[in-house]
């Protein structure tokens, strides 16, 4: 394919991305974090599109006397856009660590960019992910907000063409201005990592689980909410092109 038609379709890529964020922010009005990325380090080529569906659930146990949530199943979903060589941007759906999202909106939108810090051929791929989340809630006449700033870094190492594994170290911040007493009041730290792999099923769709396990800090309308929790899920990676 020549630089012209390349550039077209990567034009093309662009305006398509920007009219499915745009619906899926459209349909999606509650926002806030998944802990969980489910992808390896490696990046999308340039014009390049990717796309993630699936499911999991999350366990907290905080605060003293320790409280504990659970939800079973969360929807997954979002898509990834290659830019530059080593760099790709993505948009998903989040969530807010239980049970801080019992002030504020659970189900939520991210976008992140992903640079690879290291060669495309080399064993082991490293990738550090910047993103950040916006939740916005109206029930009633009673708006809630949330807002989750992250960094992740990202390794993989394939061991077979159809096989990886993946582990990642994440920090994020969640603060819910409109909870009781506001930001200051309502606000938790997660720190952690997780497991993970990519199971080629055909050259274009892979199946990946992961596993993650997080120290949460913060509080709750004011009270002290310091504990773990837990997420798990998997997700359908497909490369569309």
């Amino acid at each position: 394919m020549n630089q012209p038609h390349r550039l077209a379709n990567a034009g093309h890529v662009i305006c398509l991305a920007a009219i499915f964020i745009g619906a899926l922010c459209a349909s999606t009005p509650a926002q806030a974090f998944w802990l969980l990325g489910f992808s390896t380090a490696d990046t999308l080529p340039p014009g390049g599109l990717g796309a993630i569906a699936g499911t999991g659930g999350q366990y907290s146990s905080v605060g003293d006397p320790a409280k504990n949530s659970f939800t079973p199943f969360l929807p997954h979903a979002g898509f990834r856009l290659g830019l530059l060589d080593n760099l790709d941007i993505g948009y998903r759906l989040t969530q807010t660590p239980l049970p801080f999202s019992g002030v504020g909106p659970t189900l939520g939108s991210e976008i992140d960019l992903k640079y690879r810090l290291t060669p495309p051929d080399a064993a082991w791929q490293t990738a550090i992910v910047v993103g950040g989340a916006f939740a916005y809630l109206q029930i009633a006449g009673q708006t809630k907000t949330a807002l989750s700033p992250g960094i992740d870094l990202v390794v993989s190492h394939a061991l077979t063409p159809e096989t990886a594994l993946i582990g990642e170290l994440r920090y994020v911040y969640t603060e819910i201005p409109t909870g009781p007493g506001g930001g200051p009041a309502n606000y938790v730290h997660a720190l952690g990592g997780d497991l993970g792999a990519r199971f080629a099923i055909t050259k274009t769709v892979s199946l990946v689980p992961e596993v993650g396990l997080f120290d949460l800090t913060g509080q709750i309308a004011g009270r002290r909410s310091n504990g773990i929790g837990a997420q798990y899920g998997a997700v359908l990676a497909f490369r569309v092109w």
